[in-house]
């Protein structure tokens, strides 16, 4: 664990040792490996933690001042826990603000603490950067405070934090995976009951290949929102239409889409055939794992992609040119753009001796197109957050 040494040298350098409780811990990145845009339809998604985390190292202080350095920043900021408002200027010191502002909302008292942390989550490629600072946070704060947080109660904190404090009005995805995941896991969450389960995602023959396309995300606020609207549009058309309780398109099936989508604009059916169909490919998806069935679960990827890039339309020129890149290289069983879209990264299931290849094929063909240097992550399901030592 070279990094741990290297913030724990780093740490000892820059603060004084209080003698109280100290530790190292670590979040992890997530890419989800189907379900888009299904999470604010009440839908499911089947993320899985990646080899790439935030590694936070920590002590606690005798006042209530929490002294934080960002070792990607360079920069230190100190603030205190009895007021905490927003940073206009430093924006991923909120992340931490919010944590400690849910944690204390809760009632739990904190006790002020110096803090190190860097990471390697790609930040801006829809890899949850976000979510994992959050996680380690308040991993961080609640064992080096001794508190009892149960796992899916700090998930659902930190994603508080991000909508209250941060002002980002995320699912719970991110969050959840960060704390939940496992070794050789997917987890399937479902987003309308919180409910999770834990999809075996192993075999040696093939590896998770992430391709960030370096593309800012640039209009995915705006498109996200309309989007949003049109499903909204579409689940209030099926709760006048059908008599039963609709609450969300996550209720609507695919036949009763047929039946009725006809009476729907053009646009608002398409993105309601994107959510349902989606869905049923997460269910689909989670019995092909458990099956080892991975040439089903490859095929489902690229469906999804299909109808991301036609139904749903939030895929972009070099999204859509990575995927074909991918599926005309030889070992890849399925290839879809992942996360919000507009940019960001694809995700591709290879064949283990086929990914070196993969990964020069894509990197050349790619740079050739656009110009740009692709960065390629290979990834087995990880562990989520984890104490790595503690005194």
């Amino acid at each position: 664990m070279e990094i741990v040494k290297h913030l724990w040298q780093f740490f000892q350098e820059r603060f004084k040792d209080t003698g109280r409780e100290k530790g190292a811990f670590s979040a992890p990145g997530r890419v989800n490996l189907i379900g888009e845009h299904t999470d604010y339809n009440d839908g499911f998604v089947l993320p899985m933690a990646i080899e790439k985390e935030i590694t936070m190292v920590g002590q606690l202080r005798d006042d209530q001042l929490l002294k934080v350095y960002s070792l990607d920043y360079d920069s230190e900021l100190k603030f205190s826990l009895d007021n905490l408002t927003f940073d206009q200027e430093n924006i991923w010191v909120n992340y931490l603000k919010g944590v400690a502002d849910e944690l204390e909302k809760m009632g739990y008292h904190l006790t002020g603490a110096n803090l190190a942390f860097t990471g390697n989550v790609p930040q801006g490629s829809g890899l949850s950067s976000s979510a994992a600072l959050e996680v380690v946070t308040a991993f961080t704060l609640a064992n080096l405070n001794n508190l009892e947080i149960e796992p899916v109660e700090m998930a659902l904190l930190c994603q508080r934090a991000e909508n209250n404090f941060v002002g980002v009005n995320c699912g719970i995805m991110d969050q959840y995976i960060s704390r939940l995941g496992r070794k050789d896991h997917a987890l399937m969450i479902d987003c309308r009951t919180k409910e999770y389960e834990l999809i075996p995602f192993k075999n040696k023959d093939f590896r998770v290949v992430i391709c960030n396309s370096k593309v800012e995300r640039g209009l995915v606020d705006s498109e996200y929102n309309q989007r949003r609207e049109e499903c909204n549009q579409a689940a209030k058309f099926f709760a006048e239409r059908l008599d039963r309780r609709v609450e969300a398109l996550r209720d609507v099936t695919i036949e009763e889409l047929e039946e009725f989508g006809t009476e729907l604009p053009d646009t608002v059916y398409r993105r309601a055939r994107h959510v349902i169909t989606e869905n049923n490919r997460v269910l689909t998806s989670i019995a092909a794992l458990k099956n080892n069935d991975f040439a089903t679960f490859g095929r489902l990827m690229i469906e999804s992609h299909k109808s991301l890039r036609d139904d749903y339309e939030v895929s972009c020129r070099e999204l859509d040119l990575l995927v074909d890149l991918a599926l005309n290289q030889e070992g890849v069983l399925g290839a879809r753009m992942t996360g919000a879209g507009f940019g960001g990264c694809t995700v591709n299931l290879v064949r283990k001796n086929n990914v070196d290849h993969f990964m020069d094929a894509i990197s050349s063909g790619y740079e050739q197109e656009t110009g740009i240097r692709p960065e390629i992550y290979v990834s087995s399901p990880a562990d989520g957050a984890k104490m790595l030592n503690k005194e």
